[in-house]
């Protein structure tokens, strides 16, 4: 009887300690994510700032509904090809978590596809509603090594 109790409280521990590893993983995950977007939605851009004056020439605009002209700037951000280009959306706002991004729907509304933005020098109260109807015009820039979004100005971001 005294080994099961022994087993069982063997097994008892090994339990309490992979709960203890999960939840210092968790913390530590909590903590790189909290630096790395410190709650205003920013982001880290590096050096990369947009200024009024880029905006005037506008080297893509996106209608609103124009699905197949959002996939093809979409596809051409991922690439790295658009990068420093000026841009245009008139689309949705998509909020699902901690981004924010602007989103054209397919023809029969069963697919979107979108690419995010960050409004410089904005807080989380500053962005347009989930759902909200925009036109932003801005800057396409890496965020990081590999990871690109638009980054645009307050003024930039027109809600219909």
């Amino acid at each position: 009887m005294a080994k099961a109790n022994s087993k069982k409280n063997n097994n008892t521990l090994y339990i309490w300690i992979a709960v203890a590893v999960v939840v210092v993983v968790a913390i530590i995950v909590a903590i790189v994510m909290a630096t790395r977007n410190n709650g205003d939605n920013s982001g880290d851009t590096g050096n990369t700032s947009v200024s009024a004056s880029e905006f005037s020439n506008v080297d893509t605009t996106i209608e609103f509904g124009d699905y197949e002209g959002m996939e093809d700037l979409s596809r051409s951000i991922q690439n790295g090809e658009a990068t420093g280009k000026i841009v245009k959306i008139d689309g949705v706002v998509s909020h699902p978590a901690v981004s924010y991004s602007v989103v054209e729907s397919s023809e029969d509304g069963t697919t979107k596809i979108g690419t995010q933005f960050i409004i410089e020098g904005a807080a989380e109260a500053d962005y347009p509603k989930d759902k909200a109807h925009v036109v932003i015009t801005g800057k396409i820039v890496e965020k990081e090594p590999l990871y690109y979004v638009i980054k645009t100005l307050p003024e930039y971001v027109e809600v219909k």
